[in-house]
């Protein structure tokens, strides 16, 4: 891979002159968009290898991000210092229109797709919604799905509905030749800023930054011009259900997990037990938690463990570490850590943000979160979380993992069951290579944390072949790769945009 250094542009692609109207700046002053709308893309796109490998492009690209965390005094300090701009995002909630055709458009995907998951999905959204308009919504989609409009159709429409006036100024003031999103609009608000971007002639990248966004959301991703995302099965998804040209789509790796593999020195697992008020020469069980619009009472699971440290059914001086997810209230637990046996920690910083930005999606890893997560991952001896991500994280390491198979209410349909993430096609890899025990009963989830402690190797041949399956390359170095494909397409495609 070419050093960070020598990251340029090819003579051959660097346009001579921008296509926006008189006044556009020079090549050599071609300005990019990246779009930072939660706590986490910030860790991942506004900090580390991929922003750093932009700003040492030569020649560098004018960078502008938009993010509504512009306003936190850190974030714009940093960006302040590279010589990047941080804009706010312009406030624009979806009309009715616009609402109506998205979820048009969620419904004939599943139609099309025939994904388990996002039937799952919609079913679950069904059994949650109080909306007395519920049944007429359900009856237009049908009705409109049968009609003989296709969904490149549909996205026209809602293009041509979308309210993009709030952005005109900002796309006049910058003039940008590319803009680039931390997802293909799954997040609604960069809905209105990708269809802005094709309202006015600018390409756009959406850099796929979840493992499961193509295969398990009950809305559609939007057909921006490129993606990228971390691996085959990923590029084939975007091909096959979402109708993206292949020479569109790149492999690029995981983002996210490049300061696992990066140069930076690691904790010791000493260091780290003692940053959390461990004893490291005992073993370390660590519960990742989970929001509660995944699992409702994570606080009770949480009890179970610590009850099985108390009476003995877990090795003796076993403790019990609780990582708060950032989407998660750290409250819950507090009643819980003795500083003995079991301790808390939520070890992420809150981003100031604009009016009307979630405040759970204001959580930020910091500066140094990666590699703190890395070392849990690494210096943990059983890893139990409830279907997530970390699961793939933690086989990265070789640490065994036990999966939530069970529900606190007995009976719940599949849609409301956490049951119901063992039946996602994303999943099925962990489910196929065995790489974690799922615990369908409290018994079986103090038998499995158990069994791993009395045997770490157990399942390795399973946590190898999802993490072949899952990361197609551990190098470290995704950002850079995609920093580069970034470069390569702002200086190769005109700023009138690529057709869509």
């Amino acid at each position: 891979m070419t050093p960070v250094s020598s990251l340029a542009v090819p003579e051959a692609a660097t346009p001579t002159a921008s296509q926006w109207t008189a006044g556009a700046t020079t090549s050599q002053e071609r300005t990019l968009f990246i779009s930072v709308p939660s706590g986490h893309h910030v860790a991942d796109l506004a900090r580390g290898p991929f922003l750093q490998a932009l700003v040492a492009a030569r020649p560098r690209p004018r960078i502008v991000v938009l993010s509504p965390f512009a306003s936190d005094p850190h974030l714009a300090s940093e960006l302040e210092q590279q010589d990047i701009r941080c804009v706010p995002v312009p406030a624009s909630p979806p009309r009715l229109a616009a609402r109506v055709i998205d979820s048009i458009l969620s419904e004939r995907f599943l139609l099309d797709s025939g994904l388990q998951a996002v039937r799952i999905q919609r079913d679950r959204a069904r059994l949650m919604e109080t909306w007395r308009g519920r049944r007429l919504l359900i009856a237009l989609k049908a009705t409109s799905c049968r009609l003989p409009v296709s969904r490149r159709a549909w996205f026209r429409a809602a293009q041509w509905v979308t309210d993009v006036s709030d952005y005109r100024t900002l796309f006049e003031t910058h003039r940008p030749g590319l803009v680039v999103t931390a997802t293909a609009g799954l997040l609604p608000i960069e809905m209105p800023l990708i269809y802005a971007a094709k309202r006015f002639g600018v390409p756009q990248m959406g850099a796929d930054l979840g493992w499961d966004n193509l295969s398990s959301k009950y809305h559609t991703v939007l057909p921006v011009d490129h993606l990228a995302v971390w691996n085959d099965t990923m590029r084939d998804e975007a091909v096959r259900y979402h109708g993206f040209r292949p020479e569109r789509v790149k492999v690029t790796g995981a983002v996210p997990f490049d300061a696992y593999f990066g140069d930076e020195p690691k904790m010791t697992r000493a260091e780290f037990c003692r940053s959390v008020g461990a004893d490291p020469a005992r073993p370390l069980v660590t519960l990742a938690t989970a929001p509660a619009s995944v699992y409702p009472t994570t606080d009770k699971v949480v009890e179970m463990l610590a009850r099985a440290l108390e009476d003995g059914r877990l090795e003796a001086g076993t403790q019990l570490l609780v990582r708060v997810h950032p989407r998660d209230h750290a409250d819950l637990y507090r009643r819980l850590h003795d500083g003995r046996r079991v301790f808390v920690e939520k070890p992420f910083q809150q981003l100031e943000r604009s009016p009307g930005a979630p405040e759970l999606d204001s959580f930020t890893p910091g500066s140094a979160g990666r590699q703190r997560l890395a070392a849990t991952l690494a210096h943990s001896d059983v890893i139990v979380n409830f279907a997530s991500t970390t699961t793939v994280e933690a086989a990265l390491f070789d640490t065994p993992v036990v999966n939530i198979g069970f529900d606190d209410t007995q009976g719940l349909p599949l849609p409301l069951s956490i049951a119901r993430y063992y039946q996602f096609e994303h999943y099925r890899p962990v489910v196929e290579t065995g790489a974690a025990s799922i615990a369908r009963s409290p018994e079986e989830l103090v038998q499995a944390v158990g069994r791993y402690l009395a045997d770490p190797a157990a399942d390795t041949a399973g946590r190898r072949q999802l993490a072949r399956r899952c990361c197609a390359v551990t190098d470290g170095r995704a950002g850079e790769r995609l920093a580069q494909w970034v470069l390569d397409t702002l200086w190769s495609t005109s700023a009138a945009g690529a057709a869509s």
